[in-house]
């Protein structure tokens, strides 16, 4: 066979984390699907301040105190994320660029 195809991959998922005005991040539906967190399971908040990438992962345990409640929307406060990151309180949307160490990384679009 000689002829190439250009191949572009299409992801079945839509991984992506938002912030809003309200010092919230918002999880995608796949988020809460891959990370089963309708059933009570916490998530862990990352950043990076040189590459300014959100990194979130699956809590150790749902007892830990540092992880992050998700409510039933796919709601998380984060104010003191947002203070401790300085990222702007703004309606943007971060995308994944990266799975790393069990940590899943988001890039601002």
């Amino acid at each position: 066979m000689s002829q190439r195809f250009n191949i572009e991959e299409i992801p079945l998922v839509n991984l992506f984390v938002a912030t809003d005005k309200q010092r919230r991040l918002r999880l995608s539906s796949d988020i809460i699907a891959l990370y089963d967190l309708r059933n009570g399971n916490r998530v862990t908040l990352g950043y990076d301040h040189t590459a300014q990438v959100i990194a979130l992962r699956l809590a150790s345990s749902a007892s830990d105190p540092t992880a992050a409640n998700v409510d039933k929307r796919g709601y998380v406060s984060a104010a003191h994320f947002y203070r401790k990151t300085q990222i702007p309180q703004e309606a943007r949307r971060y995308v994944f660029i990266a799975d790393q160490d069990g940590w899943l990384l988001f890039e601002a679009e």
